[in-house]
């Protein structure tokens, strides 16, 4: 059990809060008389949270973190009568630190969240088939700003989360999850194995067809091909029908790869060519007399001339080089052509020399073996996206009815529960809210006849305290913001029935007048902590006011 939880940021009138003790039962966090707003009742409850694993007290509310900064939370729980004392800061909140009594932190005392988590979960009783300590205990903190204060959806942890896992954490807490456990697993696997096959074929890794009419033109196409292979088997002395379809296929890119050589081949003997006929271009010489030039020019400037001159010997003799790179690049390329061609023609011969088969006939049987092959695999593709889904489809129905049969018993007696429950806030007087779970993915709950927010609401607490007595749940968490809705008389034996848990149940109230004697009674005796606004909020002080 939690029973106590201590910061250093807690204050009142800049004094420190201390030690806030815990009891079993009810722990009310009281606000004033007015009903102030923003003074930290709901921000104690979102410690609780965070106390029990969350991280919504870091996450959503980012206006203490902005205000108060980096603090870390202390708390202590008693089990078997020892007890244990830890810390957690909301800066490395995945670390949770053991302490000593004065909140020391021990040596090697720093652990993962996830093992304080085991502990909790061990200590508290929950250790069930498939379910863990925040599946629990996290459904029923119902905080504002947590999405858990849907009146509708009681089940579920978060509005993203589908009724399917709602339902399964239901069943796990109320221990009937196991014998369904396995059924789960073989219907998740069966519908992901159609979801691949699906995008599969959706980002066409695998020839497919998606309608039946589809498939039929498919299949019509298949007995043409059929009968053309057969027809072209016998025109061809039946030599085709001890032809291997990757035989015929290998011939055929053996003539597509012989093709591209010969290409290559010709475009490299062409380059060889030209480029020797530029070599011997280059070796015709061409004398000059500069003397004749300069009788019939006498102002020309020889010297640059013969300069000009000079420089075209050089490039004429760096482009000689060149063009003999180029010449041995090529020839070598041609030398490295001409065994591979001879390579690919042996090989046609011997493909050719065990048929009897122009390479035409064998082409066209290629060609309709692959399209047969094409039109086969999409067609099988469909049948077997249509098993998969069959099967998956099977396997959710056996999984459904499985569901039914633990819930029949699960939901008799938690509406059974809220009846009881209900009947005891009203004496008969009003109808009790029903849960119904129709499959393993569908369940709707509501107060019949009656659908006002306040009743709404009342069908929430109900249903919470029919589920911290049927249950091992520990722990409650029910914020003012639900609590407000409700009538005054009810509300009384609402804190009457908190009060007589065993376990615990936290709340946030205003003390307003409008309570019955009995009720505000109740919440003085019950009282953890008193917070009002300006000085005597949680943290000495508010932030809201300009």
């Amino acid at each position: 059990m939690l029973v106590e939880i201590m910061c250093s940021e807690f204050k009142d009138h800049s004094k420190p809060r201390g030690r806030i003790r815990l009891r079993a039962g009810l722990n009310t966090v009281l606000g004033s008389e007015s009903g102030s707003n923003s003074i930290g009742k709901s921000t104690f409850l979102m410690v609780l949270d965070f106390i029990f694993g969350g991280s919504d007290y870091v996450d959503k509310l980012t206006d203490v973190q902005t205000e108060v900064g980096v603090h870390t939370i202390n708390f202590a729980f008693r089990f078997k009568e020892e007890m244990y004392y830890f810390a957690r800061s909301t800066g490395d909140y995945n670390i949770v630190i053991g302490c000593d009594s004065d909140y020391r932190p021990l040596p090697n005392g720093s652990m993962p969240l996830n093992d304080y988590m085991e502990f909790l979960q061990q200590n508290y009783g929950l250790d069930l088939p498939g379910l863990s300590l925040r599946n629990a205990v996290g459904r029923f903190i119902r905080v504002y700003k947590r999405e858990t204060l849907d009146e509708e959806h009681p089940l579920h942890q978060a509005k993203q989360e589908t009724a399917k896992y709602a339902i399964e954490g239901l069943l796990k807490i109320v221990d009937l999850y196991s014998g369904i456990a396995e059924q789960s697993k073989i219907t998740k696997e069966a519908k992901e194995k159609h979801d691949v096959f699906k995008k599969a074929q959706k980002y066409q890794y695998i020839p497919f067809v998606t309608k039946k009419s589809e498939y039929d033109r498919n299949e019509e196409r298949i007995s043409e091909l059929a009968s053309q292979a057969e027809e072209l088997a016998h025109r061809s002395s039946n030599g085709l029908l001890d032809l291997d379809s990757m035989q015929a296929e290998r011939l055929s890119m053996l003539h597509s790869n012989l093709s591209n050589f010969k290409r290559q081949r010709a475009k490299i003997v062409s380059q060889l060519r030209a480029i020797r006929a530029d070599k011997e271009l280059g070796k015709k010489s061409f004398k000059r007399n500069f003397e004749d030039l300069q009788r019939f020019f006498p102002e020309a400037n020889l010297q640059r001339i013969e300069s000009i001159e000079g420089f075209h010997k050089q490039l004429a003799g760096i482009l000689k080089d060149e063009f003999s790179e180029m010449e041995e690049n090529l020839q070598a390329t041609l030398m490295l052509i001409e065994p591979e061609m001879k390579s690919i023609e042996s090989s046609i011969l011997e493909v050719g020399a065990s048929t009897n088969l122009t390479v035409a006939v064998l082409e066209h049987y290629a060609a309709i073996d692959k399209e047969l092959k094409t039109l086969r695999a999409a067609n099988e593709n469909f049948e077997k996206t249509k098993e998969l889904s069959d099967t998956a489809k099977a396997y959710e129905e056996t999984l459904n009815n499985l569901v039914r049969e633990q819930i029949a018993r699960m939901q008799q007696a938690i509406n059974s529960e809220m009846f009881k429950i209900n009947h005891e806030i009203y004496n008969g007087r009003k109808t009790a809210p029903s849960l119904t779970i129709s499959d393993a993915s569908h369940y709707n709950f509501f107060t019949p006849r009656d659908g006002g927010t306040g009743s709404q609401y009342k069908g929430l607490v109900v249903f919470d305290l029919a589920m911290l007595n049927l249950t091992p749940l520990p722990l409650l968490v029910h914020d003012s913001v639900m609590l407000k809705h409700i009538e005054d008389d009810a509300i009384e034996k609402i804190l009457q029935l908190y009060s007589r848990t065993p376990k615990q149940a936290f709340i946030a109230l205003d003390k307003e007048g409008s309570y019955t004697a009995e009720a505000q009674k109740i919440m003085n005796d019950t009282k953890i902590l008193q917070l009002t606004a300006g000085e005597g909020a949680l943290f000495g002080r508010t932030w809201n006011e300009v």
